[in-house]
């Protein structure tokens, strides 16, 4: 891999970050082998067979019955897998994984051909994902971790608290020592990378804790008190680098606007969770144009109404203007109305009749033909329910009916004045 010149700047999502990142994969696992490899070409190649192997090892985990699983059905399990690996490498690295013991048969004998995980093999992966994350980080914590469960028995033996303190010393100047030459001769983007690696904070409160541990439980050893001291040292060496490495990226990423100094998700973080001061501050020595100011008028009424103070006075209501006007009553519109078509059934009855007492409407009905001869009967009808008018009306049971006529079939219907007729108030109309 080429190196990057500090002035440069890396392009926001550029994918040498990934191409990087797997690089330092590849390699934290070529190290980690190498106190048990045979030779140099013992670790693969490529970082994704270790997600092989982790997929073989759910596969196993959520498949698996009482006796393993066969080769065919590991492979007829992953051929439908998200990343889409060939059979040819599955195969492949199935082989690999049986030779090494990370696959053990289920019965120990000739030709057998169904497997079950070795617990050491899960360790190894498990370890393996862990060195992809950190680069290593991790296991000096739980070197720590170890260290500390040995200062807790009730009768702790020197040698091992001794041992476990120089060895937390030594790993802790290993990883300050690595920190210090990516400082001086890495790239900005090896330095972020390997920043991200190191995001640990509790290893100065556990070292501190371990101290106590010595000057209580070993008071007046000097071989574990130095080795406490020597640890402590250590611990601030690599405290040291790391704020150093992180001082050198935001210097760089500073001084260039470099964007790839975070994440996106680093950067969203921040935008939400950041104080407001310091963030106020990351875009001083940026240069942008205004931007337009967009908005509707509508939106601009809105907001214009959302401004304007409110008054607290309540103010009455205005009171309704009253009228002795009978034009404006309701019910006396609907009297009127009534009025008017009790006028027009007279007129319509007085026009039948032509002067007579009675007279026949079927010949009427006829001419004026449908549907005129149904407002007719309708109005007649009207006039002889109504018992304050002076008319009768009779419906003959005979039915007349002609398909040529203007009204196909009716009953015979004559229309006859009566001489007097009662009124609601009592008086009497004559004729």
């Amino acid at each position: 891999m080429r190196c990057r010149p500090m002035t440069e700047q890396l392009a926001f999502g550029d994918s040498e970050r990934e191409d990087l990142a797997a690089a330092t994969q590849l390699a934290n696992w070529r190290a980690f082998m190498a106190p048990v490899a045979e030779d140099a070409g013992a670790v693969a190649r490529h970082p994704e067979v270790a997600q092989v192997a982790l997929a073989i090892l759910e596969v196993f985990a959520e498949h698996a019955g009482p006796h393993g699983l066969t080769r065919a059905q590991v492979l007829e399990a992953l051929a439908n897998h998200p990343q889409g690996w060939p059979q040819e490498l599955v195969d492949r690295r199935l082989s690999v994984l049986t030779r090494l013991g990370f696959l053990e048969p289920y019965l120990l004998k000739a030709h057998q051909d169904r497997y079950v995980v070795r617990p050491a093999g899960l360790a190894g992966a498990l370890a393996a994902e862990r060195l992809a994350e950190h680069g290593g980080v991790d296991e000096l914590i739980l070197l720590l971790d170890r260290a500390r469960a040995v200062f807790d028995r009730s009768n702790p033996d020197p040698g091992a608290c001794l041992d476990y303190l120089v060895s937390c010393r030594n790993a802790l100047r290993v990883f300050a020592l690595d920190l210090q030459r990516q400082i001086a001769t890495g790239t900005p983007a090896e330095l972020m990378e390997s920043q991200r690696q190191h995001d640990h904070q509790g290893f100065t409160l556990q070292v501190n804790e371990l101290n106590d541990l010595v000057t209580v439980r070993f008071s007046g050893q000097w071989a574990l008190e130095e080795a406490a001291s020597a640890l402590i040292e250590a611990e601030l060496f690599y405290r040291r680098q790391v704020i150093a490495a992180a001082e050198k990226v935001l210097e760089h990423g500073g001084g260039s606007l470099n964007f790839d100094v975070l994440t996106v998700t680093e950067y969203t973080d921040a935008a939400v969770k950041g104080d407001l001061a310091l963030l106020s501050q990351a875009g001083a020595a940026l240069v942008a144009d205004m931007p337009p100011v967009w908005i509707e008028p509508a939106g601009l009424l809105e907001a214009v109404e959302g401004f304007a103070p409110r008054s607290r006075v309540r103010v009455r209501p205005p009171v309704p203007e009253t009228r002795d006007d009978e034009e404006d009553d309701p019910l006396r519109w609907a009297e009127q109305a009534q009025e008017r078509a009790r006028e027009s059934r007279r007129l319509l009855a007085d026009e039948l009749l032509e002067g007579a007492q009675e007279a026949d409407l079927t010949q009427a009905l006829y001419a004026v033909g449908w549907p005129a001869a149904a407002a007719i009967i309708t109005d007649v009808l009207a006039l002889g329910d109504d018992p304050s008018e002076p008319y009768a009306v009779v419906v003959e049971d005979a039915l007349l009916a002609d398909p040529d006529a203007s009204v196909t079939y009716m009953h015979p219907v004559r229309l006859r004045r009566t001489q007097t007729a009662g009124f609601p108030d009592g008086d009497v109309d004559e004729p």
